[in-house]
């Protein structure tokens, strides 16, 4: 039988060792499960969740980050009102669902200035620059999006005013790539992935990115739902910390960048590395609110007609609590 005086230096050994691994770190508790949607699982924007999975940086924060892919930033948009997700990462339009009443609000800048979106037209047009656009049809994804404002915002930089070209509403991306290479429109607004693919095949050309007409803009943006900033902020903090850490970590590990967003780009190789030039550095590294950019990309959910007006208190749409 055991004695007492055997049981209490049991007791005291065990106590001692749980005091030595508090001391060392602490307990291993299981990583905090949160699932992340994004409007297009195969945009290069959104890999850092790859990324940041592939390469333990998520694991590190003690989280296990699930990857959810939506068919657009309107299902994006419902899932989260239905408390399917807890955070996001995806277009500006998220700001605009957040004035509309969706529960949920900004927490980081993603990206700024659109250097991902380009007019793209074909090799064999006549069309070889910027001023060869004037007058000519773009084609734009529809009437209220984002690649329709920006074919307005290229006609105004030029000097052209509101109707120096005109925008036809074709649909999504194999739309427009159709319509351009049936000659039913004279150039497209696309993400610039899709350009290097059809200039690879001798059927398109990349005539030029957005980011230099939209300097002061924001594009991409990280959210979170309300219940989660309530419920669990320490969990909201660790995710938008690891994620600019995750940016950091691609800006100087390029080769495992590039192995680790293929799977999900589908890109060949040689266009990786150019998508990963071009695209890398235009992440934000820190997500802050440029208050010029925001007022710009709330000005342009107005001009679309996504929302009536201007909210009253822009503040309210976004918070900066989370940011390293």
């Amino acid at each position: 039988m055991t004695s007492r005086s055997s049981l209490l230096r049991a007791s005291l050994a065990a106590t001692m060792a749980l005091a030595t691994v508090a001391a060392n770190g602490g307990l291993a508790r299981a990583a905090d499960h949160v699932r992340v949607g994004t409007p297009e699982g195969s945009a290069y924007v959104f890999a850092p969740i790859d990324v940041g999975n592939g390469a333990g940086i998520f694991a590190k924060a003690g989280l296990e980050v699930e990857k959810i892919n939506f068919g657009g930033g309107a299902k994006l948009e419902q899932a989260m009102s239905a408390g399917a997700i807890d955070l996001s990462v995806a277009g500006n339009i998220g700001l605009a669902y957040t004035a509309k009443g969706v529960p949920e609000k900004a927490v980081a800048v993603v990206a700024g200035p659109p250097i991902e979106m380009s007019i793209i037209v074909r090799s064999d047009g006549d069309i070889k620059k910027i001023a060869d656009l004037k007058g000519k049809t773009i084609g734009v994804g529809g009437a209220t999006s984002l690649t329709a404002w920006l074919a307005l915002q290229l006609s105004q930089h030029e000097g052209w005013g509101p109707d120096g070209v005109k925008r036809a509403s074709v649909g999504g991306m194999s739309s427009l790539v159709a319509g351009l290479l049936t000659k039913n429109v004279d150039a497209i607004v696309g993400p610039v992935e899709g350009g290097y693919l059809l200039q690879q095949k001798g059927q398109g050309q990349v005539l030029m990115t957005f980011g230099s007409v939209l300097k002061d803009f924001i594009t991409h943006g990280m959210y979170a739902s309300d219940a989660i900033i309530a419920q669990h902020p320490d969990t909201v903090r660790r995710f938008v910390h690891a994620w600019f850490d995750t940016v950091k970590y691609m800006r100087t590990h390029k080769a495992e960048t590039i192995r680790l967003t293929q799977p999900v780009t589908n890109l060949p190789p040689d266009i990786a590395e150019k998508v990963y030039d071009l695209e890398t550095p235009a992440l934000s590294v820190d997500g802050r609110f440029d208050p010029k950019a925001l007022a710009a990309t709330m000005q342009s959910f107005v001009d679309l007609g996504q929302l009536e007006k201007l909210p009253a208190d822009t503040k309210s749409l976004y918070t900066t609590r989370f940011l390293p």
